[in-house]
Order: structure tokens, then sequence, then C-alpha cells
């Protein structure tokens, strides 16, 4: 019998999803998919390691500076100038 699905885990995954912090196609994109919708006891040993290594460090760091991040990177580095109100 597998663990329940946490709803945080899975509103977290979601977000991070959304956000495109996974890559498209990836293994870690399909191990969190999983968790989020079977929990991690739907997990073998090759998919724990995935998750592990792969989508929790991810789920550690704070979204809003992952998504600040990503987004300077698709830019190609560029940071926009800080506009005064």
């Amino acid at each position: 019998m597998t663990a329940p699905v946490d709803p945080e885990i899975s509103a977290l995954i979601g977000e991070v999803i959304a956000a495109d912090l996974l890559k498209p196609n990836s293994p870690e994109l399909a191990v969190a998919r999983l968790v989020a919708t079977k929990g991690q006891g739907a997990l073998d040993a090759q998919e724990r390691d995935i998750f592990e290594r792969l989508v929790l460090p991810i789920l550690a760091k704070p979204l809003r500076d992952q998504v600040a991040i990503a987004s300077i990177l698709r830019r190609g580095g560029y940071v926009p100038r800080k506009i005064q109100y």
C-alpha cells in the first residue's frame, strides 16, 4: 500500500511545473508528476533517487527566487534596470 498524497507537496510540485522549473520530457518531471498524483510511496528505487537528487532541491528553494532566476536565464542573462515608482 502506498502512502497518501501530501496535498502541500502536490500543490508545490504543481507550482514548480507551472513555472517551467523542470525540463520538459525529463525524468525529473515524470517523477515529480508521479509524486504529485500518487505520493512518494509510489516511487521505485530509481525514481526515488531522481526525486531526491533532482526534484527535492528545487522544492526546497523559494519558488519566487527560482522563477526570477529562470526568467533571467530565458532572456539570455539580461536583467532589466530597476524602475522606480
